[in-house]
Formats: C-alpha cells, structure tokens, sequence
C-alpha cells in the first residue's frame, strides 16, 4: 500500500511540475521538487527512487530534493536507483543509464554564492557571476552514500565514487575514486562469469 500511495503522489508532484517521466518508476517515499517553469526535468525508464526517514534506513536520511532552476536542465538515464539525494541544477546535471547514487549524497552544478567577497557580503547579495558548470555522470557509474559531487565533473562510464567523497575533478571511465579531496585508488576492474 505504502509503494502505490508514493507513486500516486509522486506522479501528481511530477506532473504539476512538468516533468517528464515513465511511469513505470518505483517510490518508496515522495520526492522535493522544485522545477523551475524554464527549466526541465526528465526521468528515463524503471526510475527507483527511496525518500525520507521511513523509507531510506540508512543514517542521516532525508527526502529526495530535486531542484531546477531557470535554464537548468537534469535528466536521469534508464535504471537509475538512488537513496535521499539532492540534486540542486542550475545548469546541466546529465545522470546517464544504469547509474546508482548511495544515500544523502548531492549533486551541485552551482556555487549558490559568488566567489567574489564584495558581492557575497553586499546587502541584499548579488548573484549576478555566480559559477555554474554542468556535471555528467556516464552510464554503469556507482556513487557511494554521504558523496559531494562539484560542478564541472564527469563521472566516467562504469567508475565508482567511494563512499564519503567530495569530487570536484573529472573520474575518467573504468576507474575507483576515493576521499576528500576524491582521488585515484585503482583501475575498475570488471569481473567475467562463466556460464
């Protein structure tokens, strides 16, 4: 009962904000949007999503927040699973196929403030300048709980961001990323079965 009630509110949510989704997605919880009426926000096929305290068990669980501002464009790939994200697109956030996003961790394309410390501490504060760089992350891609993905990066196909790392760099395809700052750890390697 509980995964048809989240699905039931979660379409209505996707469909006052314009989204455009499949409705094949499972919830187990409602998402946060915030969808811009300039901005876009598309889900790809079998979308699965956990949010909030009852339905992601994880430690420091939360909603799903999904945040488009004006001009921004995020678009998640087919078979994406993610636990208690943020997502926060000022820009471009491009989430490709087959993609996994542990709990709590959040994806910025934006500074939100301007580097610049006049414009910063003016009152009110300016924006105008604020940096904003798309983030990509390809398809296969594994992204551990607790992560900070920066804008400008590229998260490589089939790469894995352990858990707790802040990445601000690109992670080429095939490759282990670890830390704070995130860095190499090793190659990814993949593992053939035999029938």
């Amino acid at each position: 009962m509980a995964r048809y009630y989240s699905w039931l509110i979660s379409s209505f949510k996707f469909y006052l904000n314009n989204v455009k989704y499949h409705r094949d997605f499972v919830g187990f919880g409602t998402p946060i949007l915030d969808i811009n009426l300039q901005g876009t926000f598309s889900i790809g096929k079998r979308f699965w999503f956990n949010s909030g305290k009852y339905h992601a068990m994880g430690g420091r669980q939360q909603q799903c927040y999904f945040v488009v501002a004006k001009g921004g464009e995020l678009t998640i790939g087919d078979n994406v699973g993610v636990t208690s994200v943020a997502f926060i697109c000022h820009n471009k956030i491009s989430i490709g196929n087959n993609v996994k996003i542990g709990i709590n961790t959040v994806i910025y394309d934006t500074d939100f403030h301007s580097l610049d410390a006049r414009m910063r501490n003016s009152y009110p504060e300016r924006l105008d300048g604020v940096k904003t760089k798309p983030v990509i992350i390809r398809d296969g891609a594994f992204i551990g709980g607790h992560s900070t993905i920066l804008k400008g990066v590229t998260i490589g196909k089939n790469s894995i961001v352990g858990a707790g790392s802040v990445v601000f760099e690109d992670v080429p395809d095939e490759q282990v990323w670890a830390g704070n700052p995130a860095r190499y750890v090793r190659d990814n390697f993949v593992y053939a079965t035999t029938a």
